[in-house]
């Protein structure tokens, strides 16, 4: 099959997202040193370059990854996709961290928190995001159904604290008894917001929904 070039933003992102960290060193060893290293194809498929199939691994760790032994058990790939979920999420929550230059102390790069905006003629959307000194994320949201409505629209809203997950995304879950849980997946890229959700009919005022994208209004 033939080779494609792993385009230069895929690149970039996948570098960014490890920091040039090994992931297999990581979840074996919990070894946080910068490695020299390659992207490697997880599926070992050269023409698949989805970034959720490319990984930063050592150049040792590459090449045990991708030969074939019989007198050891090679890493797998769901072995692989687990260290790397591990990595990135602990390095985005340390680099969002306190980070101290000299006397001063300041948190580290925030290219989340700000506030992202859905708008239709007949619904519409908000929501704000926060970073807070821990780390964390304070997510506060309204949304509207039914804005030209006599007598006003329905409303429904969301407040909640939450970890971000692998550099760009936030879950939130709510249930109680008697209906199912209602769940919220957040994805930041490029300045958008994605939210997609389940089991959210009943949760909110009636047809009122956050799904959809959204783009960053500051």
């Amino acid at each position: 099959m033939s080779r494609k070039s792993v385009s230069p933003k895929i690149q970039a992102d996948v570098l960014l997202k490890s920091r040039r960290r090994c992931c297999i060193c990581y979840g074996l060893n919990r070894d946080t040193t910068i490695k020299q290293g390659q992207i490697a194809h997880l599926d070992h498929d050269s023409s698949n370059n989805s970034e959720n199939n490319l990984a930063f691994l050592c150049f040792d760790h590459h090449d045990q990854y991708d030969s074939t032994t019989r007198q050891s058990k090679n890493f797998k790939k769901i072995e692989v996709l687990q260290f790397r979920g591990e990595l990135i999420t602990d390095i985005t929550s340390a680099f969002s961290g306190l980070v101290s230059f000299g006397d001063a102390t300041t948190l580290g790069i925030d290219i989340i928190s700000g506030h992202y905006v859905r708008d239709g003629e007949f619904e519409s959307a908000d929501i704000k995001v926060q970073r807070l000194t821990d780390g964390k994320y304070h997510i506060d949201g309204l949304a509207l159904w039914g804005k030209t409505r006599e007598y006003g629209p329905n409303i429904g809203d969301l407040d909640f604290i939450a970890e971000l997950i692998n550099g760009d995304t936030i879950e939130y879950s709510w249930g109680h008894p008697g209906r199912e849980s209602y769940k919220a997946i957040f994805k930041f890229e490029n300045g958008k917001l994605t939210i997609s959700e389940d089991n959210w009919v009943g949760m909110f005022g009636m047809n009122v929904c956050f799904q959809g994208q959204y783009h960053k209004a500051t």
